[in-house]
């Protein structure tokens, strides 16, 4: 029930998107002010995954905004305008990196909010987790790492990272299990750790 639910919330969630899509189109200015405050967060994280200062990554979503408004009679978009703006950050991101003839970085920003105390043990532990996760995405394949950071940390369905980049959903289901597999052989070690943590925890 409470997929279907958010699968309902999800279209609803669409279908108002293109309707401000149009009102933007339009010259309301309104539309355009809750595009952007909807997005904003959402893409300058995902800008902040291709380019390693902040500043560029807010200046890459500023830009597509205003290239949106700047050319809003001619936007025509008919499905989805959340792929339609991460397709537009990409695209800006990889030309400016390609132009600068910088590396792409995939420094990722990683929530572990827990209100327990830690032991100096288990903070060490949890960084070492933390790092060697950032180490293994790093040595992903672009592509792959690319599709696995859309999926999992910008909640993008499949279609929606397909629509984005360009290819078939196939490829990004390839392209996920290859991530996967991977950073499975990567981290394996770290189950080690993660027990003996648990084992100790019970044991207190």
């Amino acid at each position: 029930m409470s997929q279907v639910h958010t699968r309902t919330e999800n279209s609803n969630s669409g279908h108002l998107d293109i309707e401000f899509a149009e009102r933007v189109r339009s010259g309301d200015t309104d539309a355009f002010s809750f595009l952007f405050k909807k997005y904003y967060e959402s893409l300058y994280q995902f800008a902040g995954r291709y380019v390693r200062d902040p500043q560029t990554a807010e200046n890459i979503v500023q830009d597509v905004f205003v290239k949106i408004w700047s050319n809003r009679e001619r936007l025509n978009i008919q499905s989805n305008v959340k792929s339609y703006l991460y397709r537009a950050v990409t695209n800006h991101a990889l030309n400016l990196l390609k132009r600068e003839r910088r590396m792409t970085g995939t420094k990722e920003e990683f929530d572990y909010r827990d209100i327990s105390i830690k032991t100096p043990e288990e903070e060490l532990i949890d960084r070492e987790m933390v790092a060697a996760v950032h180490r293994a995405i790093d040595k992903l394949p672009t592509q792959s790492r690319r599709i696995y950071l859309m999926h999992r940390y910008d909640d993008l369905k499949y279609s929606e990272i397909a629509e984005i980049l360009g290819i078939s959903i196939n490829t990004v289901k390839t392209q996920m299990r290859r991530a996967l597999k991977a950073l499975h052989k990567k981290l394996s070690y770290l189950l080690l750790s993660i027990l003996l943590l648990i084992l100790k925890r019970l044991t207190i």
